[in-house]
């Protein structure tokens, strides 16, 4: 049974990328101006330092720097995950206290990174980081990156800690969205991670989803939300059909995150820089970026 109310954990959570100026560096200011943008548009919520946050290539003081700006900019107006995952369960621990100081309203971690870890190991992790703060805490379940996928056996374990609330799954099975739902228990939040199934993880009984496109294009996840709420289905579908033919589009640039950011400053002014190496630049200029954005804002316009 969790023992946190949960439901602010419902709906649309951008997935906010991280902020460099054109030296590289970590840039706070820019990161508070998108924070502030998104709330501007109506967005419920943030998750930070995630996989679009490039939180493994960030310094645990970037990260807790980050995060800070972030509730500085957008505390107590939008809820706030943080992801803390981290190579050692020590520097997890490390900055799952410093997001709570912060004022976050959760925090999330992966189960691991490079190494592989039995399922003993992974729960300790995860229970270790839960005792440290007083928070709900949400499972990041993404084998895609990580290697392991959550088996039903450690779900079904970690349920038994009343400070597990929810888990972000990114798995590209949808079924295993209803799974957790049906085990986990109505109070216990399930938040779609493939941006490409958001309306498949909705009926599977996701509560919401967090994700990676969500940021040069929340308007339509949160309009496609709202038809689901509205059991406008077809609608749904229609224009959860467009967000994909996009993402495809994010996808086939040098890098996704690169894209992404591109968009974003087109879209709202905010240069927040180019992703940091290895993954590869994207110039706001490319003219393939500048059809893209134009394409996404007809779509935004064309919204009933």
């Amino acid at each position: 049974m969790v023992k946190y109310d949960t439901s602010k954990f419902h709906g649309v959570f951008v997935a906010l990328n991280a902020s460099y100026d054109a030296n590289g560096e970590l840039n706070t200011e820019k990161l508070k101006e998108l924070a502030l943008w998104y709330h501007s548009l109506g967005v419920k919520g943030l998750y930070v330092c995630g996989s679009t946050g490039e939180g493994m290539l960030l310094t645990a003081e970037e990260r807790k720097a980050s995060v800070k700006a972030v509730c500085e900019a957008v505390g107590g107006k939008l809820v706030i995950l943080c992801h803390v995952g981290a190579p050692s369960t020590r520097q997890a621990v490390e900055l799952a206290k410093h997001a709570e100081s912060c004022g976050v309203d959760a925090v999330s971690a992966v189960p691991c990174v490079f190494y592989i870890h039995s399922e003993d190991a992974i729960a300790n992790h995860w229970n270790t980081i839960t005792e440290a703060v007083d928070l709900p805490f949400f499972i990041y379940n993404i084998p895609q990156l990580t290697g392991y996928n959550l088996s039903r056996g450690l779900f079904e374990r970690m349920l038994q800690n009343e400070k597990i609330a929810g888990i972000k799954n990114s798995n590209e099975v949808a079924h295993q969205i209803m799974q957790f739902k049906a085990l986990g228990g109505e109070n216990f939040i399930v938040l779609n991670g493939p941006d490409e199934q958001y309306l498949a993880g909705r009926l599977m009984g996701a509560d919401g989803g967090i994700g990676g496109t969500y940021g040069p294009m929340p308007e339509l996840y949160m309009k496609l939300e709202e038809y689901i709420c509205a059991g406008e289905i077809e609608k749904a579908r229609r224009l959860q059909e467009k967000i994909l033919f996009f993402i495809y589009r994010l996808c086939s640039f040098p890098s996704m995150y690169g894209a992404n950011k591109a968009i974003i400053k087109l879209r709202s002014g905010i240069d927040i820089g180019q992703p940091r190496l290895p993954f590869l630049p994207v110039s706001s200029e490319d003219p393939k970026v500048v059809e893209l954005k134009n394409d996404i804002e007809k779509a935004i316009a064309a919204l009933d």
